[in-house]
């Protein structure tokens, strides 16, 4: 049978300095989704592509989250820490906006290319969901983990709320002087800038397992 990953006792500042990195990732990662993830379908409406294009981006990506799990056990076992693949997959959610920051500031891009960099976005975020849980698992106490996953669930969605709502003030206040594109850009570099510091937050994180007993 398989064992589930367990917490290791381990001395109150560095548990402290883990749970406060942890809060830090999913605000980060939460002004992503806001700044960036909320607005792509909008983005391709904005530059031409038409409603069709935008449903296939809204869904058809998501394939390549299932897929990017399949492969995600694997890519653990041969970096030997599920710490390093989370932050590797973070770090090219990071890179896949600035393809979107380009074509927002030049003006334009291709069906094809814009599904190939929304399934570059969605598979690296989806492949990070198990491992990212057996990661915390290691690292949050039991006795802790439900308090302390309510209040970093409720600073990430605070997150994504503002991000959500600065963005559209922005593009509103852009559409005024005809600078849409130019908005766009700059909450897609916004959104890719949040990230890599939720990575850097990953990064500060420990990890007493890297690969957990009979995994």
């Amino acid at each position: 049978t398989l064992e589930r990953p367990r917490s290791v006792t381990k001395p109150a500042g560095r548990l402290r300095a883990d749970l406060q990195a942890s809060c830090g990732d999913g605000a980060a990662f939460g002004g992503m989704v806001g700044f960036g993830e909320t607005y792509l379908t909008a983005f391709v409406l904005a530059v031409g592509l038409g409603e069709l294009t935008a449903g296939m981006v809204g869904s058809l990506p998501l394939v390549a989250g299932g897929i990017m799990q399949t492969v995600s056990p694997g890519a653990i076992q041969w970096l030997g820490s599920h710490k390093r693949w989370v932050i590797v997959c973070a770090l090219v959610q990071a890179f896949s906006f600035l393809p979107l920051v380009l074509a927002a500031w030049f003006g334009g891009i291709s069906g094809p290319a814009i599904l190939l960099v929304a399934a570059i976005y969605w598979g690296a975020g989806l492949a990070t969901g198990p491992a990212w849980n057996t990661w915390m698992g290691t690292i949050v106490p039991p006795s802790v983990r439900a308090r302390f996953f309510s209040v970093r669930t409720r600073g990430s969605q605070a997150s994504v709320f503002f991000g959500f709502l600065i963005g559209g003030i922005a593009l509103q206040m852009a559409d005024s002087r005809e600078e849409v594109l130019l908005a766009y850009a700059a909450l897609f570099a916004a959104a890719g800038l949040c990230r890599l510091l939720s990575a850097g937050m990953l990064a500060a994180q420990s990890e007493p397992i890297p690969i957990p007993p009979n995994m």
